[in-house]
């Protein structure tokens, strides 16, 4: 049997070399993603087949998320046949696993797409070039941002951590925030985003953000961390209405920065939010990682 235990960072470095092991590697698997969250869905973990296992809380109930490790193996129908004696469902699984998984169990398998929670992959040349028609919008305010604005960029550090907070403070406050009717979700992200700020230097992982800086105060700031050695990962990203073209430019101006020994920019999941899914969609993704819900009885 699983012996699951909740998340502590004293488990982040382990937990960190059965992701690097992973054949594909989702956002929402790190553990400082997984750490951030750890309030909204009280995530726990398991060791156990040299794989660890994950599940969280949905109404009260426990409900897995894929396995993270090695993938590539040959003894999944005996491994979730030991843990999962009638039958196993695993929910936001990635594109690859789902593929192996309903390659050993055929017939008996059920796979339904999670399009709310396909991970957005662009191309980092491509969102810093913003070339071409397709990204017109995107570059005229973000050049628009940059000729009006007298900005300054600056890598996140130690010392810059309370100022974020005020300033995700502040932007919660905003009445374009306030009217949102995600307003309940943003609310649940601003505990994330906080709690990532909190133990930004215990992070397990390379944790990485840029902030703007206009007249000495910042008014935007994003937060990510390297998946591998062609991927990053952007977590967090918020910018004050009050500047035209203030998204655009975080999202541009920190490629710049922190993107040049990198290929590919994982900007996660839409959730189904009509407007997030359509700014995601304009910014021209090469591809996604796909999630299935993966479910077997035998």
């Amino acid at each position: 049997m699983l012996k699951f235990v909740p998340i502590t960072p004293e488990y982040g470095e382990r937990y960190m070399q059965f992701y690097a092991a992973s054949e594909e590697k989702s956002a929402d698997y790190t553990f400082a993603n997984l750490w951030c969250w750890k309030d909204k869905y009280r995530y726990e973990m398991a060791f156990a087949d040299d794989l660890c296992w994950l599940r969280h809380y949905e109404n009260g109930r426990p409900v897995y998320n894929p396995p993270i490790g090695r993938w590539q193996r040959t003894d999944w129908e005996q491994i979730l046949r030991r843990h999962f004696p009638r039958g196993f469902s695993f929910t936001r699984v990635p594109g690859m696993l789902a593929c192996i998984l309903s390659g050993f169990f055929e017939d008996s398998v059920c796979l339904k797409e999670e399009r709310d929670h396909f991970e957005y992959i662009y191309s980092i040349p491509e969102l810093i070039a913003l070339n071409g028609y397709r990204f017109r919008n995107k570059r005229k305010l973000s050049n628009q941002f940059k000729q009006y604005y007298n900005y300054i960029y600056k890598s996140v550090s130690a010392e810059l951590i309370p100022d974020i907070k005020e300033f995700q403070r502040q932007w919660l406050n905003q009445p374009e925030v306030k009217k949102d009717k995600e307003h309940k979700t943003i609310l649940a992200e601003n505990e994330a985003v906080n709690r990532m700020l909190d133990d930004w230097q215990h992070l397990p992982g390379h944790i990485f953000g840029g902030v703007l800086i206009i007249d000495n105060r910042i008014m935007a700031f994003a937060l990510g961390e390297r998946l591998d050695d062609n991927t990053i990962a952007v977590h967090f990203e918020k910018a004050s209405y009050a500047y035209r073209g203030a998204y655009a430019a975080i999202n541009r101006i920190m490629l710049e920065n922190v993107g040049s020994n990198y290929r590919f920019v994982n900007r996660e999941q839409d959730l189904g939010i009509e407007g997030l899914r359509k700014v995601k969609l304009e910014y021209n993704p090469v591809r996604f990682i796909k999630k299935y819900d993966v479910a077997a009885e035998y």
